[in-house]
């Protein structure tokens, strides 16, 4: 089966590059796309024929999204989309599969086997066990689900208690939390009382711990 063009959508020019270069040794058409912004990117997509889009995940703060916002334009182009990225969480990779990308390799890997699965996939061949991509997006929906039941949880704190909940996250005491705000402490145990309620916890350091957590999911 002949090869899939290739397009390399990665904001490292020295990886990109060498892609681009290991491939065409292959005899795979692969080309490398400058990473402007979302706009800039479909757009010079746009001026090849549909193929593998060799996507990383992290396209850095000048393009003002991340690879996850180019899967779904993408593959309504027309593109197979094959995840190359260094990071470790497997969450946004799964959310990567749920979308459709047909598998990911990690940069993490030898050089050599980050051109033989690129080749693999743009020959069309499966590169991701069914198994695993069903593992996969079980794991992105209960991280959905988790974000979800996060979100709902700090929708119901009052402005007041959340900020109460972020003065307690940086390690401030209630009495000192009273004094910022100018309040007696049976008013500030009320509303840390109130905070358990709402986030369906029985301590302090379990209603951190929720709002730690929905940081790291972009809430807070």
């Amino acid at each position: 089966m002949a090869c899939r063009p290739v397009l390399v959508i990665d904001d490292h020019p020295l990886v990109s590059t060498a892609l681009v270069v290991a491939l065409r040794a292959e005899e795979i058409d692969a080309t490398r796309i400058p990473v402007v912004d979302r706009a800039g990117i479909l757009r010079a997509v746009a001026q090849h024929p549909p193929g593998l889009a060799l996507l990383d995940l992290d396209l850095g703060e000048a393009a003002g999204c991340d690879g996850l916002d180019l899967i779904t334009p993408l593959r309504e182009g027309g593109w197979a989309v094959l995840i190359v990225t260094a990071l470790r969480d497997r969450r946004p990779v799964a959310a990567a599969i749920a979308r459709g990308a047909v598998g990911w390799v990690s940069k993490l890997e030898s050089f050599e086997r980050l051109v033989e699965v690129v080749s693999a996939a743009a020959a069309g061949r499966e590169v991701l066990a069914p198994s695993i991509r069903e593992e996969l997006v079980l794991l992105h929906q209960s991280a959905h689900l988790r974000r979800e039941q996060l979100e709902r949880g700090l929708a119901r704190l009052s402005a007041r208690e959340h900020l109460v909940l972020t003065r307690l996250a940086a390690g401030h005491a209630a009495a000192e939390v009273a004094a910022e705000f100018a309040v007696s402490m049976t008013t500030v145990r009320a509303q840390i009382r109130s905070i358990l309620v709402k986030l369906d916890v029985r301590s302090q350091l379990a209603a951190v711990a929720v709002l730690n957590e929905a940081e790291r999911s972009g809430l807070g």
